[in-house]
């Protein structure tokens, strides 16, 4: 059963409204990485920053059965998960973590190859950028 091992992911509207509102963004397809430095995200007592903390969107505009939005999430968390040691390193750099939301931007149910490629893809591009 994949789990994120105490990294709580990113979830609340005043999480997600911060990471849209002052964060950075880039496009690899078919995600829109959004991300937020640790040091102005909403925090709560009980959410503290640890590492990084993951958000999926899937917008219902592109698909309107849930059934289908949930096995893109099942298949971006279980790649996430496959291969967090891309974001490890770039971890080490922020003390605070990070908080990043991916944006499936495409219309069509892609497969879990290569949804994992690109999501592999986007971990090394974000992660070389926080490195330097």
């Amino acid at each position: 059963m994949p789990t994120h091992q105490g990294k709580p992911s990113l979830r609340g509207h005043g999480a997600f409204d911060k990471v849209f509102g002052e964060g950075k963004s880039f496009f690899l397809f078919p995600f829109q990485f959004r991300y937020k430095e640790p040091d102005d995200l909403v925090q709560s007592a009980e959410t503290p920053q640890l590492g990084i903390r993951l958000g999926i969107s899937v917008p219902k505009r592109r698909f309107k059965r849930a059934v289908d939005r949930n096995l893109i999430r099942r298949r971006i968390r279980e790649a996430f998960r496959l291969n967090r040691q891309h974001w490890h390193d770039a971890e080490q750099g922020l003390p605070g973590g990070a908080a990043i939301v991916l944006v499936y931007s495409t219309n069509e149910i892609l497969d879990f190859d290569c949804i994992q490629e690109s999501l592999r893809q986007g971990m090394l591009r974000w992660s070389r950028s926080h490195r330097s």
